[in-house]
């Protein structure tokens, strides 16, 4: 048994398919199809049962897998200490982040980072937060980005915050009327819009599997509101530009305003307590993250400092 066949094995029962665990490990089907047969005839058992369409583990490829993923686990946290040893000055950092807030965040960060830790490569995952966190949990990404609090995420995982950020209502100029204004202002200065008034216009939200669609979800319960109708769209970026164009309205955070703040239309509250929720890295219990990592951790936390506070304009 060597860390070559446990990577293999548990890639088969990963993808469920030898077919496209080969794909992914750049080798042969029938090379992959040779060393699983080998490992079982190795260990006396069959670990794959080939009868079931996708294939599937037996009991014994079950404990095999497992014990499998602690032990690359164990090697990629030797490998991780040594480079620390070298003090991290080569290297790679797999991390798993939502398409959008990747191409929000990065660019505020990378260039600084890179300064300091020049040759580190840099590898994004960009997925769905339900995704990201299952690649975070099956040990193909050493930590993710993901908003939201601990009650969000599965057991076995820890979070280190990065920054706050606030959400808002967005709509096109003219929709919000000033009978549907409960308050002018709250700190941020921008004015409280009645949610439930606004039930007239369709709401614009994420698809399922979004952090923010649990959010939104979260945030009609608290308030019995029901929308006149829903669109679904799988980016924050595209409900604020369909909001701002008339089609209804959205909540989204602020780091979807930011881009189109000149769009023309217009930001509210829609609780008279300011609503927000956390960016945080996450990562699972007893993974070691080497200097770089932790280097780039330092990065995001003292770029997105200078970002505090900074509220989108009301842009009316």
């Amino acid at each position: 048994m060597d860390f070559r066949e446990l990577t293999y094995i548990t890639a088969v029962a990963d993808n469920r398919s030898v077919t496209e665990a080969a794909r992914q490990l750049y080798i042969s089907q029938p090379s992959l199809s040779y060393i699983i047969s080998k490992v079982e005839e190795d260990l006396g058992v069959k670990l794959f049962d080939r009868r079931t369409n996708p294939i599937s583990l037996t009991y014994a490829g079950e404990r095999y897998v497992k014990t499998a993923k602690e032990i690359l686990v164990m090697k990629d946290n030797l490998r991780r200490e040594l480079s620390d040893i070298g003090h991290g000055q080569k290297g790679r950092i797999n991390i798993g982040i939502p398409t959008e807030r990747a191409g929000y965040m990065l660019p505020k960060v990378i260039g600084e980072f890179k300064k300091s830790y020049p040759n580190i490569k840099i590898y994004l995952q960009e997925s769905k937060s339900e995704e990201i966190i299952n690649n975070l949990i099956n040990d193909k990404i050493a930590f993710c980005i993901l908003p939201g609090g601990k009650e969000s995420l599965p057991p076995g995982v820890k979070t280190e915050y990065i920054y706050s950020e606030k959400l808002y209502l967005v709509a096109a100029k003219g929709m919000v009327s000033r009978d549907m204004i409960i308050d002018n202002s709250i700190d941020d200065g921008i004015p409280v819009a009645d949610l439930k008034l606004l039930n007239i216009y369709p709401f614009i939200m994420m698809k399922r599997g979004q952090y923010i669609r649990h959010k939104v979800d979260d945030i009609f319960r608290r308030f019995d509101y029901i929308p006149k109708e829903v669109m679904e769209v799988s980016s924050c970026i595209s409900a604020t530009q369909l909001a701002g164009a008339g089609l209804g309205i959205t909540i989204v955070p602020e780091r979807a305003i930011e881009p189109l703040k000149n769009a023309g239309f217009e930001v509210f509250n829609y609780s008279e307590e300011s609503d927000s929720w956390d960016v945080n890295i996450v990562y699972k219990e007893g993974v070691y993250l080497d200097e770089a990592e932790r280097a780039l951790i330092r990065t995001m936390r003292e770029v997105f400092a200078r970002y505090q506070g900074i509220k989108p304009e009301t842009m009316k």
